[in-house]
């Protein structure tokens, strides 16, 4: 698929995903992190590929674990087929992929739905690219407080949105994370 169909592809994608989560009414809640019980934490597979981003994920979940919330990771594969991705190591990682989701990046399987149903505290998508699946579980989710990477056609979607655009780093956004997180409340 050519770069200007991937584009057009995706402005559609968010078009429709913000006329759809704007319908959908939840409440929100800017929870201090002591308070925080649950915590859904999404990013992309390619992220655990390069060594420096999977090491400051890992640090952020020994963060999120260190602080005793329930953490349910999402990680989005680029795969179609159940073969090429992995399976759940625990019940608190769940892998979706393209087959999750239609060709505009739109939720379509229960597994899917029954996710963005949960209750969660915060929603925390560690996903610096944005990825249309994972912003389209930001907009769709019920959880309390959404939080996402600043970035453009992204801030409809979260409550609070952090992060140098201009200094697209992992390590940076989750310091940012960190440091915000405790001093909301």
């Amino acid at each position: 698929m050519g770069k200007l169909a991937k584009g057009l592809k995706y402005n559609l994608g968010v078009r429709t995903l913000r006329k759809l989560a704007g319908k959908k009414t939840r409440s929100r809640n800017f929870l201090p992190l002591d308070k925080v019980k649950t915590v859904m934490l999404a990013y992309d597979e390619y992220q655990t590929t390069e060594a420096r981003e999977k090491k400051a994920i890992q640090k952020f979940i020994a963060f999120l674990n260190e602080k005793q919330k329930a953490i349910t990771t999402v990680i989005y594969f680029h795969k179609r087929k159940a073969a090429n991705i992995p399976a759940s190591p625990d019940d608190n990682t769940i892998h979706l992929s393209k087959n999750d989701f239609n060709s505009l990046g739109m939720p379509k399987t229960t597994q899917v739905k029954k996710l963005m149903a949960e209750p969660y505290d915060y929603f925390i998508n560690l996903n610096l690219d944005g990825r249309m699946p994972l912003k389209s579980i930001a907009g769709f989710t019920s959880a309390t407080c959404r939080i996402g990477y600043n970035r453009d056609k992204a801030t409809e979607f979260y409550d609070i949105i952090l992060g140098d655009p201009d200094k697209p780093k992992i390590e940076l956004y989750i310091a940012d994370l960190e440091f915000y997180l405790q001093k909301i409340g």
